[in-house]
């Protein structure tokens, strides 16, 4: 019999979250250094292009995911269809009213007769817009014919990935975070196994993509079976339309879904651009820092990010005060992990890199230092949208947009200025003087914070950590 304290654990969505986002972590660690060490710098670029478009694609679901899990997690605090579009007004602290197990059925059958019209709908812009972007890229590559079949791969895929996000989303709406998550552990670690042995027997940029993607199909298989495990009930009605889900799910997922392409998406896309403007050597350098600190941005949003779908359950039952201490907790925990993160690479990126003859380098350490205080400005953003997103008044597309605008202005304005530094500085001036103020004034008013009082133990001291770190690491770097 399992011991108490790792039965805990086995059934915590926060540590089973870290466990996943490790794997991924674990990924990085082991697979990017054989990338580097054994492609040239063109494959290199060509291997992290894939992964950027392929992650692009996933954010067109027009912010289906994060609004399913949101509506799941109303149901199970009791709320009916009608009620989730007034969430905004939900005080109450009276007893919590049963689920209607109907309201969950219904809106899974939207989900599944949603999912696959996105899926072509995405299959058929990133066919036309990543090739585009690809076709320099791939021209730069010594195996052209190779680099385009894998890039037909990563297409190929994209869809049914999408379709089986789906019911992931749908498994965090019912709270089963900690069952999907030892999943994604264990697929996981089988991804990282066979990409190694790909790499340790000379395997090329193709027959990597093909195990990737091999994996990432296994993955989207792997959610829809889960979630008919573990709730046969949902599957009760086949997929089609309801209207009044419809009405309530699309206000909230098109903000939503602008909000995402308008931040994490230009973020990717960046890379994108990037390789159209400079030599592949840089391309390379630029996408292995944003790898890395968007690998540290997944991981440390587990403490919060986790909660989310327990957050909006207690939001339906009007169990505000412990609402806001599970909030408080899991953005301090996850600042701290994003300080740690940001610190360790800017301190040993460079020399592990020589180390490990890497024939890719890495971006000057100040660079680094703008894009972690960039992304530090983004997570407190993001946090508090998140927050206030708990209402069911999603001003994403507001947030998101706003800020996307001025990102993309000042890098245009600032790229032939100051080179590789563009894009973090445009991503800090317009995260720390926009997003961030929006969104904390937003969740400030919902729910009748005081910021400064409430920043003061979670943004506070992990910001002073952060800029006294990379001070250190600007001017007293680490050789070995």
């Amino acid at each position: 019999m399992m011991p108490s304290a790792l039965l805990r654990l086995w059934h915590s969505p926060t540590a089973t979250t870290w466990g996943s986002l490790a794997v991924r972590l674990s990924a990085a660690l082991l697979i990017l250094p054989l990338v580097l060490v054994r492609f040239s710098t063109a494959d290199v670029a060509l291997w992290q292009l894939f992964s950027t478009l392929f992650l692009l694609a996933l954010m067109l679901d027009m912010g289906l995911a994060p609004t399913f899990t949101r509506l799941l997690a109303y149901a199970r605090g009791g709320a009916t269809v009608a009620e989730m579009a007034l969430m905004h007004a939900r005080v109450s602290h009276g007893a919590q009213r049963p689920a209607d197990p109907t309201v969950a059925t219904a809106l899974l059958s939207t989900m599944r007769w949603l999912y696959p019209r996105m899926a072509a709908f995405t299959l058929l812009l990133l066919g036309l817009l990543g090739t585009w972007g690809l076709v320099k890229p791939i021209a730069q590559s010594a195996a052209q014919t190779q680099a385009w079949i894998a890039w037909a791969l990563v297409l190929s895929t994209t869809g049914l990935v999408m379709w089986g996000s789906g019911y992931a989303a749908a498994l965090q709406g019912m709270n089963r975070v900690a069952d999907l998550r030892r999943w994604e552990v264990a697929t996981g670690l089988g991804q990282i196994a066979s990409s190694a042995a790909v790499l340790l027997f000379e395997g090329g940029l193709l027959t990597l993509v093909a195990v990737y993607q091999a994996w990432a199909v296994a993955g989207a298989l792997r959610n829809r079976f889960l979630l008919k495990h573990l709730h046969p009930d949902l599957f009760s009605t086949r997929p089609m339309r309801h209207p009044e889900v419809l009405a309530v799910m699309w206000p909230a997922a098109w903000r939503s879904g602008v909000g995402v392409l308008m931040s994490q998406g230009l973020i990717q896309a960046s890379g994108v651009v990037y390789s159209q403007l400079a030599p592949a050597a840089e391309v390379a350098a630029y996408l292995l820092a944003l790898r890395l600190m968007l690998l540290i941005s997944q991981f440390c949003q587990a403490p919060f990010y986790s909660k989310l779908p327990r957050l909006a359950e207690l939001h339906a039952a009007g169990n505000h005060i412990l609402q806001m201490q599970l909030a408080q907790r899991g953005m301090r925990l996850a600042y701290w992990v994003f300080v740690a993160g940001a610190l360790a690479v800017a301190l040993t990126v460079e020399p592990l890199l020589r180390l490990i003859g890497s024939r890719t380098n890495f971006v000057p350490t100040g660079v680094w230092a703008v894009m972690a205080l960039a992304f530090f400005a983004e997570r407190f953003g993001a946090m508090h949208l998140q927050l206030y997103s708990l209402t069911n008044r999603i001003v994403w597309h507001i947030a998101n947009g706003v800020t996307g605008v001025v990102m993309v202005g000042l890098a245009s304005i600032l790229y032939s200025r100051i080179g590789p530094y563009a894009f973090p500085v445009a991503m800090l001036l317009a995260y720390a003087g926009f997003y961030g103020v929006y969104s904390a004034t937003h969740s400030r008013r919902a729910f009748q914070l005081r910021l400064l009082r409430f920043e003061s133990s979670t943004a506070g001291p992990a910001a002073i950590a952060l800029c006294a770190g990379l001070g250190l690491s600007l001017y007293f770097p680490i050789h070995f």
